[in-house]
Formats: C-alpha cells, structure tokens, sequence
C-alpha cells in the first residue's frame, strides 16, 4: 500500500526506542508486540506493583517574576540517564505567554539538572511563546515561537504585547550532545507574517505537541493556529515545512495544543487529540484520525476516554503500544488546573481507571501572590518499554520532572 505516493509502505509511522534510537514500527513487529502484551498480562502481576510515579525532582523554581513564570515545558530523554528539559520563562508582571525560553538536562537519571541555561534570549524587539522538543536519531530540535514586544493593537491601548501574539516568526535550535548545547537550523515554515498584508500561511502557528517520523522517513508535526485550525505540518527533510489540510470541526469544538501519536489498533492510522472548546464539553478531549500521513482527517469528536479540563492534554503511544494520557480532570472550579491525573489503556482492552499523578501544595509560595497553585500542562518521554520521564509545571513558580512506570498495566 502506497501511503503517501511516494513509493511502497508497509507501515506510517517510525517509532522511536526507549533508548533513543529509531526504528521502523512494521505491522508485523506491531502485532507481535501486542500479542506478547497479552500473554505477559495473563502471568503479570497485579497492577497495584506497579512502580507508578516516582522520583519527583524540581528542575528550577523563580517565584520573583511576578508574571507568567516557568512555564509550559517540554522534555526529551537519550537514555534512562539523560534528558533534557526546556520551557518557557515570564518575565514581566501582567503579561502571559511570553518571555524567554530556558533549558536544563540530568545525566543521572534524574536525580540532578544542571543549572539553567538560556535557549532564546528576550531581546527590545521580540520574546518567545513557545519552545517544543523533537529527536531524530542523534540530534535534537527545539523549535521557538516569537512573538513581538510591541503591539499597538491590543485594545488596552498601552502599545505592549500583553498576551504573547501574534507570533511572527518560528526559530529552530538543533543540538548534536543530548540537549547540552544548541545551535541555530534554518527552516522555512508556512507561517503568515502579521506585517505584511500577503497571505504567507497559517496565522500565529503554534507547536504543542512532538512530531512523529513516518516509515518513509519524512515528519509529521502537529501544529494549532488562528482559529483553532489543527492538523499537520509535512517536512521530507526538517528544512522545508508544508501545512496539510485542517481537521474539519463542523461542531466547533475547537480544538488546541494537539497531541499527534499511531493507532495501537492500526499501525498505518494516525490520531490527534486535543483540548476541547471549554464552552463544549468541560470534561472530554476531542480526537480526528487519518489513514494517509494527515492528508486527510476524520471530523473533531469527542472522546469520553481522554479527559480535558480546560487545559493541555498529553497522549501518546509507548513502544508496547500502550495509550498513555495526562491531563487535569476536576470540574471543580476552585480546583482549576489543580490536580493531574493520568490513565492507560493497552491494546485489546478498556481504558483503566485515572490514577493520581500530581497535586503539589496549593498554598502560594511566591512573595508577591502571583503562583497560581497548580499542577498543569505535562508532557513525557519514554526512556525504556513503558517508563517514561514527565514533566509539567507547578504553581507558575516551578518546573517539575518524575518518573512514570506503566509498564506493569
């Protein structure tokens, strides 16, 4: 079966090892996968051994900034022993999304993260929304969103950009030692100039979740824009980026920070999820699949399975072809963002039920009130068959990173 009409397929997707190195997932590796997950269930031990979450470490904590913080990172792991981590730091007090990107990377499991770096500077002109982490074999990719210091069109009036938009352009740092050091990679992104009155692309293109490889070796890349347009973007070589059709939302559900991973029922069958339109639905994700690299998609729908509580949702596939996802789920609004839960379902099976992952101190450690008290926006990596390192962000004053052991579900 030609996939993508570029010659023959056997499968869509390259998936990655837990140690880091690529590997083409096959149909017939992908169902033999799955029938040794289910023998090794029949003879598993109970699930309650599961080592679950563990090792909690804070990677960086600033409770001065009297802003935004550290905020919405991102992790990659090489090995059970390193890792890195980068997000994005606020700096100026009222206004959100923005600032500068910052980085940090463990080369002993975890245990410690050197002192942060400095990925993209804030400069008079431009600060950074967003920073989204990628591995292709040994190199490492960071990719940036800017967005101005000045705007004069916010009503507000005082000629500041207050919430992080319009993002005008998109930075790309590639990495050859594990996250250590960076240098910049020229891209070219369809990516709309909010200067110009030309139509160049996608209005304020944003990166939430990690790309994935498909068999020919080309890239998909989830991405969300203006409008709450999702879908892919395509590269054949990390350089050149095009945007393939959006997944159509006739309900207007409306979906953001879009998660992109592979069937476990279908190797050759991509699936996006999604945060839903608050205003739609204050419980579940909405999810679109494609059959054809993201050429093509199912409509939004919502997926009862896969919380959503205002908030960004991590889903992927691990190497045994395990859905994992952590979101917040409390529908209690003084629990905003509060609590992270997180919930597997192997192939052939039910979901299992939520489980705890994170509900730090509620109480504001920051000097000026600013922390907002919760537990949000994670994201993983798996290092080994089932263990995966997090991340996510606390109180808007810390970056947080465990461990999450699924392998015995």
């Amino acid at each position: 079966m030609d996939l993508l009409g570029e010659g023959p397929a056997v499968a869509l997707v390259t998936g990655q090892r837990p140690s880091g190195t690529p590997r083409p997932i096959y149909l017939t590796t992908f169902l033999t996968l799955v029938t040794a997950l289910l023998a090794a269930l029949i003879i598993a031990p109970d699930s309650a051994s599961a080592a679950g979450v563990s090792d909690v470490r804070t990677v960086h904590t600033n409770q001065e900034t009297e802003g935004d913080g550290p905020r919405v990172p991102d992790i990659i792991s090489t090995s059970a022993d390193n890792a890195v981590v980068a997000w994005r730091e606020g700096t100026l007090p009222g206004r959100v999304d923005e600032g500068y990107i910052r980085y940090s990377y463990t080369t002993d499991g975890g245990a410690k993260w050197s002192h942060p770096k400095v990925l993209a500077q804030e400069t008079s002109e431009y600060l950074w929304h967003y920073v989204t982490l990628y591995q292709v074999g040994d190199e490492l990719f960071a990719y940036l969103g800017r967005t101005p210091v000045l705007d004069d069109s916010e009503t507000d009036g005082d000629g500041n950009n207050d919430n992080g938009l319009p993002i005008n352009d998109i930075v790309v740092k590639r990495s050859t030692d594990q996250g250590h050091t960076w240098q910049d990679y020229a891209v070219d992104m369809p990516l709309d100039d909010p200067a110009t009155p030309a139509d160049e692309g996608l209005g304020n293109l944003a990166f939430a979740g990690r790309p994935l490889q498909l068999a020919n070796g080309d890239h998909v890349m989830p991405y969300w824009a203006s409008g709450r347009e999702n879908g892919v973007l395509y590269s054949t070589d990390l350089k050149k980026w095009v945007a393939r059709p959006a997944i159509p939302d006739p309900n207007k559900y409306m979906g953001g920070e879009p998660q992109l991973t592979v069937s476990q029922d279908d190797p050759n069958k991509l699936i996006m999820v999604a945060r839903s339109n608050y205003a739609v639905s204050k419980v579940s994700a909405v999810t679109a699949t494609s059959d054809n690299g993201g050429q093509s998609w199912t409509d939004w729908a919502l997926d009862s399975n896969v919380p959503s509580n205002d908030s960004k949702v991590f889903f992927t596939t691990d190497s045994a072809g395990r859905y994992l996802t952590i979101a917040n789920t409390s529908l209690d609004a003084s629990a905003y963002r509060k609590v992270l839960n997180y919930k597997v379902k192997s192939p052939g099976k039910a979901w299992a039920a939520a489980k705890l992952f994170a509900d730090g101190p509620a109480d504001d450690p920051t000097p000026a009130g600013t922390g907002a008290g919760w537990d949000t926006y994670p994201m993983a990596d798996e290092y080994a068959p089932g263990k995966f390192f997090v991340v996510w962000e606390h109180d808007t004053s810390a970056i947080k990173v465990s461990r999450l052991d699924i392998s015995d579900t």
